[in-house]
């Protein structure tokens, strides 16, 4: 039973209720003088405090995601996640790199009424990605809006947006059934407001309990490599996608913030654009990360950057800072991040005047961050 599964929180329901119940029951035989009546009364309100104390905290996991699985708490507990090792897959010309499964998910469409049509709704489809230089698999959530399937647009190559979620996601259709994307999208399409561009969205996490903060980690899994190289291959082998950098975007929040403005600042040959929703600007290290950078001062440096930013030639890229004024932890950083800013690099904002550091905020980034993107990026 999955740490944040609906079958979890119903059973630790049903227990409180038992718990309160039996309280409820027991107190009057429970309420002489006397040591062990005493020691009864103190147990019974034990119980129904501690079984409503972790009731409450499972819900709460289970709405902000601090935690995707037992073994993500496992290692925030002082465990040890166990490193898988990757390697590159043993094929041996680059057009393999798109080793994809792809199936259609209707259900995961825009809401309209009737059988979704994907000329009219546009198409939301499910990958699963092996790198081919990484070795590393993992899936995505693809939304290709209704003019990739129109005969006017049969011709043209679309922009392409990779949205990177926070550590964990354990929900894997974060995107989808908390950002709503494919809705907003076909929304602000409706509006005009924005141009056909092709949704790659996918979770950070590729190995269980472990999160790598989109790294190369040294004999690890080169998370960097693969959102980088792998995945953008992969994706323009499978769809009519554009050729160009300038057609290349990406964003994510929190953690997957950090990674889409690290991805577009190293790698500002593929990306022109990047979005970071709520995101910090150097790696977070604790218990679930470990050893990043082999120990290797250098790399941690290099991985920072607010520091890149001061010491490094600016990368050719635009960036957008979304975060709040009051309530969001990141701010400091991204006020710093901002700060250090100059041409030929550029950076916007869209700041809420309050904000915490949970999906009920960064929902709010989603409709601007998605309008930012169209006015960045080209097709083809």
């Amino acid at each position: 039973m999955g740490l944040t599964s609906w079958g979890l929180l119903v059973l630790l329901a049903s227990l409180t209720s038992g718990s309160l119940a039996a309280t409820v029951w027991a107190w009057p035989r429970a309420a002489s003088a006397g040591l062990r009546a005493a020691a009864g009364r103190v147990l019974l309100l034990l119980g129904c405090q501690l079984t409503v104390l972790v009731t409450l905290v499972t819900a709460l996991n289970g709405y902000y995601l601090f935690y995707g699985s037992w073994a993500d708490l496992a290692s925030a507990a002082g465990g040890r996640a166990q490193a898988a090792r990757h390697g590159p897959a043993a094929v041996p010309n680059a057009r393999a790199a798109s080793q994809v499964v792809r199936k259609v998910r209707e259900s995961l469409a825009p809401a309209r009424a009737g059988r979704p049509l994907p000329e009219r709704d546009g198409q939301v489809e499910h990958l699963d990605i092996r790198g081919i230089r990484t070795g590393i698999s993992s899936e995505a959530y693809v939304y290709l809006p209704p003019q990739y399937f129109q005969r006017p647009f049969a011709a043209r190559r679309l922009p392409v947006v990779i949205f990177i979620a926070g550590y964990p996601a354990a929900d894997r259709q974060v995107w989808i059934g908390k950002g709503h994307v494919p809705d907003t999208v076909a929304r602000e399409q409706r509006a005009g407001r924005v141009q056909p561009m092709i949704y790659v969205l996918m979770r950070p996490t590729v190995e269980d309990g472990r999160d790598t903060e989109c790294a190369d980690v040294p004999g690890g899994p080169k998370v960097e490599t693969f959102f980088a190289q792998d995945v953008p291959e992969a994706i323009s082998e499978t769809y009519r996608t554009a050729y160009d950098r300038a057609g290349w975007g990406l964003a994510g929040y929190s953690t997957g913030g950090y990674c889409a403005t690290k991805l577009a600042m190293l790698h500002s040959g593929r990306f022109a654009a990047a979005v970071s929703m709520a995101g910090h600007f150097h790696a977070l290290l604790d218990t679930t990360t470990g050893d990043l950078y082999g120990g290797s001062a250098r790399l941690r440096r290099d991985n920072d950057l607010i520091w890149r930013l001061r010491n490094l030639p600016q990368p050719p890229v635009s960036v957008l800072v979304a975060s709040a004024d009051v309530g969001e932890k990141t701010f400091p950083s991204a006020r710093r991040f901002m700060a250090a800013a100059r041409p030929p690099l550029v950076v916007d904002r869209v700041l809420l005047p309050t904000g915490g550091h949970n999906f009920k905020t960064f929902r709010k980034y989603i409709p601007p961050s998605i309008r930012w993107l169209s006015a960045h990026l080209k097709g083809e």
